[in-house]
């Protein structure tokens, strides 16, 4: 007889993912070597050799990328460099060509070329115990979500219980848990947190989305397309408070950065004249985030071809909040700007293209009618400029893009 958790919370979850475009696959029909190993090792070998297939990928090198993978152990370093491979794709010295490729993991940019899979009360094997997770989400054959699912009627059970069980299932199976980015904790509400295995407590959240029940609200965060842009753009290493951690964008923070990086795209691409916006935050609310992830995105973006990103703040503290944002989050580490002349000839670089990389510059460090005539310098460049959305909270910050499309 199924439970009330089963039936109120487990069934519903699985049937919407069905919806966005996982397949479900019941636990005694994934493709596993053993309750001891994590990873879909056929289902991964599948999708390396299908991505891969444009730069003369071979089962050798195929094999080494997977060992690289399972080879890694389950601390902070292998934590970070699993992610890096995750985002990146891992390096592999090709035996023919005598190089290093990066071999991709997951298709960022055609969704059908990934394979996912969702699947339930899937046991695991570590030491002497074993597990039993109740929703576990694969892309090509990598655990990357934990799902687990509490009885909304019970008045001894909420989220708290089953955050504290996946606490407790990253200490006894800690080989699943160095693959596992994202933790889900469900329900009548839904939190997720990111997985950090060396760490007790981390900070949750919820997907608010108006107008939309928590579980409907999670499951778009769990869509396919929007699952791979979070693991690629909006979820990083961070050192918080002399601790390495991970954070993970809020839906707000997804949403604006998704805004203003659209925003420039399209103008730059002639869709629409609009190259400007407003973004209004309230205190609290990850505005430095907000930003950085919208600069991150813009700045490895392909059609940009190594763009020129500018922070102009009104405030020290925030010239000094984002470049230790930057520092925490081990990103492309931005260039302080200190003066008129000295952005002069970032701007005027390279024939006027404008030096590459990201500048964090104060407005109040230039009088008007220096700004003046900076401004008509700038017309006469080649470069297109493109604003996009100011993000604010009672103050003048703004990000701008710069780019020779």
């Amino acid at each position: 007889m199924k439970s009330l958790e089963s039936i109120l919370v487990e069934d519903p979850f699985i049937e919407k993912l069905k919806a966005t475009g996982w397949t479900l696959t019941p636990a005694d029909q994934l493709e596993r070597e053993s309750y001891r190993e994590p990873l879909l090792v056929n289902p991964l070998i599948r999708a390396i050799k299908k991505i891969n297939s444009g730069i003369g990928i071979g089962e050798k090198e195929i094999w080494l990328a997977v060992r690289e993978l399972q080879s890694r152990g389950p601390g902070i370093e292998s934590a970070r460099q699993i992610l890096r491979f995750m985002k990146e794709g891992i390096p592999v010295r090709f035996e023919k060509s005598r190089t290093v490729e990066y071999i991709r993991l997951f298709d960022y940019d055609t969704l059908e070329n990934n394979e996912f899979v969702v699947s339930r009360q899937v046991i695991h094997e570590g030491g002497k115990d074993r597990i039993r997770n109740d929703i576990l989400l694969y892309i090509n054959g990598i655990p990357l979500v934990n799902i687990e699912c509490k009885d909304p009627a019970s008045l001894t059970e909420d989220w708290h219980k089953a955050y504290a069980q996946i606490r407790e299932y990253k200490k006894i199976v800690p080989e699943l848990y160095k693959y596992v980015q994202i933790g889900m904790a469900a329900e009548q509400i839904v939190k997720f947190f990111p997985i950090v295995p060396w760490l007790d407590e981390v900070k949750t959240d919820e997907w608010k989305i108006e107008g939309k029940e928590p579980h409907d609200a999670a499951i778009s965060m769990l869509a396919p397309a929007c699952l791979l842009d979070i693991l690629r753009h909006f979820l990083f290493m961070r050192r918080e408070m002399g601790e390495e951690t991970k954070v993970i964008a809020r839906y707000i923070q997804y949403r604006a950065a998704n805004k203003m990086v659209n925003r420039v795209l399209d103008n730059l691409a002639g869709k629409e004249t609009k190259n400007k916006g407003l973004i209004w935050h309230w205190q609290g609310s990850g505005k430095t985030l907000t930003m950085i992830f919208a600069a991150n995105k813009l700045y490895h973006h392909p059609a940009l071809d190594n763009p020129s990103i500018f922070f102009i703040v009104d405030r020290i503290d925030l010239e000094d909040q984002l470049y230790e944002e930057y520092t925490a989050l081990s990103l492309t580490k931005p260039e302080v700007i200190g003066n008129i002349g000295e952005l002069k000839r970032v701007l005027s670089a390279d024939q006027g293209k404008g030096r590459r990389g990201i500048m964090i510059t104060l407005i109040h460090k230039f009088r008007p009618e220096e700004l003046s005539g900076l401004q008509k310098e700038l017309e006469n460049l080649p470069a297109k400029m493109s604003r996009p959305e100011k993000t604010s909270s009672h103050s003048l910050t703004r990000a701008t893009a710069r780019s020779t499309a």
